[in-house]
């Protein structure tokens, strides 16, 4: 990614008898200027910069007014959907973000899949996550789901992805390649399944916070949103505004999720293990903890919250064999790719 030339930083006049694109951006999209404790390392950007960014704001953001007018939309079940999501963001955003900051994001489906009950099975959402503030930088969002039963039982897929678009970069503008966030999978039929949190992490997160807010310290959390917090909007504009990170608006789960059984919950109702809504306090036939989905638990982590009940969280026990290479080389030459 371009670094911008010193000349850009901190030096904008937009005064003149010429609006700039970055004041007709920071008037029609509300951008905060940001704030004086890190001002002064942010690069302004260029004209170019912020033309960019504002045709490709303005795009995106007029695509979702027209969605939300689209008969077809409505007809197919999408738009009291994208409602339902809309609504449940704000309550996010209000409980989540600092003061007068923001949460800028335009959401859009890719596709939505229904079964005969009106489950969802299959879905693709996507999102831009704007910088609240006057800094020409967005987060290209995508998480694609799936669940459906095979012949030889589930398949089974979550997958989030994330792009970093720099309007000071056209290249950064143009890409289509993501980066995996996370994802958790099973295919029944070919025995195959996992969870990989790899880039899930505090890395990430400081990269993802320095790029969307100007900067990572911990003092900026004051005036724009905690780390968990961070987390809890960054799924929600995926789609998964459920607080415990266990599945999308509709119900769809994303797969594992663990809870004490009788034996560890009877240890942790003596210790009086106090954690989410689960009362120690009361009789133990009402002690039951929540569910701690993979998601959860690694957002946990990499927050440092794990608390006294999920600190015994156990990962999943593999379902299937390890395939022989043979095996490998049929799937390979069946379905094409690598096994």
């Amino acid at each position: 990614m371009s670094n911008p030339p010193a000349e850009k930083k901190r030096k904008a006049d937009d005064s003149g008898d010429t609006m700039s694109w970055r004041a007709k951006s920071i008037e029609k999209f509300g951008l905060q200027p940001v704030p004086d404790a890190w001002k002064d390392s942010v690069a302004i950007g260029s004209e170019e910069g912020w033309n960019r960014y504002y045709e490709f704001r303005s795009k995106s953001e007029q695509e979702d007014r027209d969605k939300m007018t689209d008969k077809n939309f409505e007809e197919e079940g999408s738009l009291d959907y994208m409602k339902e999501w809309k609504a449940e963001m704000a309550k996010r955003v209000d409980e989540s973000m600092a003061g007068d900051c923001k949460w800028h994001w335009t959401p859009a489906f890719g596709h939505l899949g229904w079964d005969e009950d009106a489950r969802l099975i299959g879905a693709t959402y996507f999102a831009n996550v704007w910088s609240p503030f006057a800094i020409p930088h967005a987060i290209n969002l995508s998480h694609n789901y799936h669940h459906s039963m095979r012949y030889g039982g589930i398949e089974f897929g979550t997958y989030w992805e994330y792009r970093l678009v720099d309007f000071e970069d056209e290249e950064t503008v143009k890409s289509k390649e993501h980066t995996e966030l996370c994802k958790s999978y099973e295919d029944a039929d070919i025995q195959e399944e996992g969870i990989d949190t790899t880039n899930l992490s505090k890395s990430t997160y400081k990269t993802l916070r320095k790029f969307l807010f100007g900067t990572c310290s911990e003092d900026s959390e004051e005036v724009t949103c905690s780390d968990m917090n961070f987390w809890l909007l960054f799924f929600g504009s995926m789609g998964c505004t459920d607080c415990n990170f266990g599945g999308d608006i509709k119900g769809g789960g994303f797969g594992y999720s663990w809870s004490p059984d009788k034996e560890m919950r009877k240890k942790l109702y003596d210790q009086k293990a106090k954690e989410g809504d689960a009362d120690p306090n009361g009789p133990f036939d009402e002690y039951y903890p929540d569910r701690c989905s993979w998601l959860k638990h690694r957002v946990l982590e990499i927050t440092d919250k794990i608390g006294p009940v999920t600190k015994h969280y156990e990962q999943p026990k593999p379902k299937f064999r390890r395939r022989t290479p043979a095996e490998n080389a049929f799937l390979a030459l069946a379905y094409g790719g690598d096994y």
